[in-house]
């Protein structure tokens, strides 16, 4: 049997050397670990230095793409060195090609330089020439924000500036467009009167008139809608009215007669009969007139009544024209007469001459017409305008234009006064 202290030695002696072992093992695995951690990293420090490692790499895959010919797995090196593009490139506010068409490619068809509007950078500069003949946006366009591709044009705008352009256009072809037109008094002063929006203008063509002397024709589709004839009276002596007609005449206005323009009394014209008789036996229209010095609408009213009396059995179709004038390098009577006075006076014999069945109508010249009396009271009678020109000036409505008081015509002897009417009263 063994005893106890013996086997305790011998276990504990035997513990204490295999703990030697153990500490050299573990000192000795640090060490190799330490070696080989110190030539990873000098190995790895190396590689990324001089890139031996990627440009070996990159020059293996290039053999290889080189023998295959397969363009797709061409390295980094080949897609850098065929890639065209920079920077510039990809600006966005370059991309819209506004010079684009359908059906083909166009060059750059901008000509200046165009700013960003947001930035003010310039973004387009140059020019180049179009592929064909179409036109191209311009650099102000694009400016402005219009290209041909992307801003199409509002129809309704274009016919508004249309609309603009044609007024403006009618507006310059109007001498009445300001709203005034000169007045030249006998006394030799201008005035400048306003044009009466009550009253209707007249939208004759003047450049329809044809002057072949003595007559005065106006046309419309080529043809002659007008009407000419020659105011007669004892000044132009004994008349030949069918040489009268054939000269051109297709009506005459006959004298009546008048009031003294001093002593008040009313007279006659001593041919008034035979050239009522003759005109109509000439197969002429027959319109008369009456010249007034009627100084309160009584006397008027007298005056149209003498008149409607002494034409009483004869054809009368064209207009009875009330006359009234100052007479020159003289007095008369109704030089006292105000606008008012003048107008009511006008005004009472026309009435009376329309009772009675007739063409009433009012003569004057510019002055008359547009300082003497009230036109728009007048509004509802015909206008037997006087103006010696080659076209009338007188904005409003009128039927009837004597448009040269001096001529000359085959049939009657001296000066005679021709006049136009634009409307065919006969009917």
């Amino acid at each position: 049997m063994k005893l106890q202290n013996d086997g305790y030695y011998e276990e504990e002696h035997g513990s204490g050397s295999n703990m030697v072992y153990v500490y050299m093992v573990l000192i000795m695995s640090v060490v190799v670990l330490a070696v080989t951690a110190l030539v990873f990293w000098a190995n790895s420090g190396k590689s990324k230095n001089d890139g031996s490692g990627y440009a070996a790499a990159v020059a293996q895959r290039d053999a290889q793409t080189a023998q295959s010919g397969n363009p797709s797995t061409g390295g980094t090196a080949t897609v850098i060195s065929e890639n065209k593009l920079t920077s510039d490139d990809l600006d966005i506010w370059t991309l819209p090609d506004t010079g684009r068409e359908k059906g083909g490619s166009k060059s750059n068809k901008n000509n200046g330089t165009v700013k960003n509007q947001t930035t003010g950078e310039t973004v387009i500069e140059g020019s180049s020439e179009e592929s064909s003949g179409d036109k191209a946006a311009t650099a102000d366009e694009l400016a402005n924000g219009k290209t041909s591709v992307y801003d199409k044009p509002d129809k309704e705008n274009i016919k508004d500036e249309k609309d603009d352009e044609d007024k403006k256009k009618d507006d310059s072809d109007d001498k009445y467009a300001d709203g005034r037109i000169q007045v030249k008094h006998t006394d030799g002063t201008k005035e400048w009167v306003d044009i009466s929006s009550e009253l209707e203008r007249n939208d004759y063509n003047y450049a329809n008139l044809k002057y072949q002397k003595p007559v005065m024709n106006y046309y419309e589709e080529g043809k002659i809608v007008s009407k000419c004839g020659a105011d007669i009276s004892a000044n132009q002596g004994d008349v030949d009215f069918s040489k009268l007609k054939k000269a051109g005449c297709d009506f005459v206005m006959i004298k009546i007669g008048a009031r003294g323009y001093s002593s008040g009394n009313i007279v006659f014209d001593e041919k008034f009969k035979d050239n009522l008789k003759a005109a109509k036996k000439a197969g002429l229209d027959i319109g008369v007139y009456f010249c007034s010095q009627a100084v309160n609408k009584s006397e008027a009213r007298e005056e149209a009544d003498e008149l409607l009396d002494a034409i009483a059995d004869y054809d009368v179709k064209y207009p009875v024209a009330f006359v009234m004038e100052n007479v020159e390098n003289d007095m008369a009577r109704i030089e006292a007469l105000d606008i008012e006075d003048r107008t009511s006076i006008a005004k009472a014999f026309l009435d009376r001459v329309y009772d009675d069945g007739y063409h009433a109508m009012i003569y004057g010249d510019k002055e008359w017409l547009l300082t003497m009396v009230d036109m728009e009271r007048l509004s509802d009678y015909d206008v037997w305008y006087a103006q010696d020109s080659k076209e009338p000036d007188y904005p409003y409505e009128f039927g009837m234009w004597q448009y040269e008081s001096n001529a000359s015509i085959n049939g009657a002897s001296g000066k005679v006064a021709m006049s136009m009417s634009f409307k065919d009263y006969s009917r």
